[in-house]
């Protein structure tokens, strides 16, 4: 522990075990609190209730929203409206960093191959495949991907990362190298670095073929487009229709809440994979090498460094990636455990954040950084907390406390409870038809069919909640307050047929 500290320092240290111990002391707050002052509880339950509410409207009525918005992104000629409106895009170089561990060919070939598809010219798209020394097959994979795309893009880039003392093994350190690596290169090849963009890409994702064409439009006409950005909604519909069932409930969610938070850029971040200019990458020193989670990280730490400047702005594509998949339903659940368990891990961000603003407290306007932080804030300190409440909240203080059950606020707590839960139940059908719209037909028909499963699946939402959402956040928290750290571990991925 004393290394751990040592390492990473006593206020962040603080930071983080006051985080984790927030988030279990309001998750079992029902049990103890009920005793003393289960009014209390009681009207914290409501409120969380109706806050639920408003969360589950927003999905509902902004993923509609979103998706109409899609529908235009994918309908309109990015480079005609490029050269309708005068805006030269002949100088713009975009650098695709795709991190790589262990990831199977196949899943490379797939990502290369809808980059090679992209409507902008791909002659103006450069590819970094950022390896690790670690693994002995990078070699072999490297050669049949160089033979068959390195005439499709501008450059076929490779670099080796070799994990260094000090160093968190995972994304964050190996584009920390790649990106540094790269910088020699563009200098060498005399990039105009005002003109670039940097698009970091997990190795499973697909890019929509009009992703570049919108993002130079976005890029040029953003007169701040070196403090800005650039978010797609990831939807995990690559392998959906052949993940197990709790898994497919699980990154349903997930791809309908990405598709909905695009419509409320200002207090998202950006995720999995995103882009930026080169300029802002290069201010920012670049990702940091000691982090599991790089996405939320570098937001900040580009935040920090700009005096609270840095926005994201949303672009209306969806971004195809894989639903975690194991070679049995048995390793499908572990892998999905582990990666809900890494993605909570994420809640370091918020003792980062903070303690960087109390360092740069003299440059940063308050309201600007307490509206990220907030946002950051609530969704890592409810993460295990929310299955909880909404679940078991209502029913705990009258079962615990006989006395209060007997009063008015006891008797009707969870009949008032359950009629709001049972409310929110109608945001579904947004969801259910945006999944419906959005995901490719299931292999081997034509067109998209309602079926009977694809709607009772939301049935095990209970279930899936808990065991892929409290727990694995209850488990993070609670080595974060110990201070056992975890590991990156990449997903396993592997192709077969549909």
């Amino acid at each position: 522990m004393r290394n751990e500290i040592a390492k990473i320092g006593l206020t962040t240290r603080l930071l983080e075990i006051a985080t984790g111990l927030s988030s279990l002391v309001i998750l079992t707050s029902p049990f103890w609190a009920s005793f003393f002052v289960p009014e209390i509880v009681a009207w914290f339950i409501i409120l969380f209730d109706i806050y639920f509410f408003y969360k589950a409207s927003l999905l509902g009525i902004n993923s509609v929203r979103s998706y109409l918005r899609i529908k235009q992104t994918r309908q309109t000629n990015w480079l005609k409206k490029l050269k309708e409106e005068n805006i030269d895009f002949s100088k713009i170089h975009h650098l695709v960093f795709i991190p790589t561990y262990r990831e199977p060919l196949e899943i490379l070939e797939r990502t290369l191959h809808f980059l090679s598809k992209q409507e902008f010219p791909t002659k103006k798209i450069d590819i970094v495949i950022a390896t690790e020394e670690r693994e002995s097959e990078a070699d072999e994979k490297i050669k049949v991907l160089s033979a068959g795309y390195s005439n499709k893009f501008g450059h076929l880039w490779v670099t080796k990362h070799t994990l260094q003392p000090g160093e968190v093994a995972g994304k964050s350190s190996n584009l920390a190298f790649a990106s540094r690596e790269v910088k020699k290169l563009i200098e060498e090849a005399g990039y105009d670095k005002d003109l670039i963009t940097v698009t970091s890409c997990d190795a499973d994702v697909s890019l929509p073929e009009k992703y570049y064409s919108n993002l130079t439009y976005l890029f040029l006409r953003n007169e701040n487009r070196y403090l800005r950005f650039w978010q797609g909604a990831l939807v995990f519909y690559n392998n959906i229709w052949r993940v197990p069932i709790f898994v497919r409930v699980v990154h349903t969610i997930y791809s309908i809440s990405g598709v909905a938070e695009l419509m409320r850029p200002k207090s998202n971040f950006n995720y999995s994979t995103y882009s930026l200019s080169w300029r802002l990458l290069e201010e920012t020193d670049f990702w940091d090498v000691d982090v599991v989670a790089e996405d939320w990280h570098l937001f900040f730490k580009a935040f920090f460094s700009h005096s609270g400047k840095i926005e994201l702005e949303s672009v209306f594509l969806p971004l195809h990636a894989d639903a975690v998949e194991g070679q049995s339903y048995w390793k499908s659940a572990v892998a999905q455990y582990a990666q809900n368990r890494r993605w909570a891990w994420g809640a370091t961000d918020v003792a980062y954040a903070l303690k960087q603003f109390l360092r740069h407290r003299q440059d940063i306007p308050l309201s600007n950084f307490a509206f990220r932080f907030l946002a950051a804030l609530q969704q890592h300190l409810l993460w295990p907390v929310t299955w909880w409440i909404l679940t078991l909240g209502a029913t705990i203080p009258p079962l615990i406390n006989r006395e209060f059950a007997r009063t008015a606020l006891g008797f009707y707590l969870p009949k008032v409870s359950g009629l709001i839960l049972t409310t929110t139940t109608i945001f579904i059908v947004s969801v259910i038809v945006i999944d419906w719209l959005l995901r490719p037909p299931q292999p081997g028909t034509d067109k998209k069919r309602f079926s009977p499963l694809s709607i009772l699946q939301y049935l095990l939402l209970p279930v899936t909640g808990f065991f892929f959402g409290s727990l694995p956040g209850m488990d993070a928290h609670t080595r974060l307050i110990f201070g056992k750290r975890i590991e990156y571990r990449a997903t396993e991925k592997f192709v077969k047929k549909q």
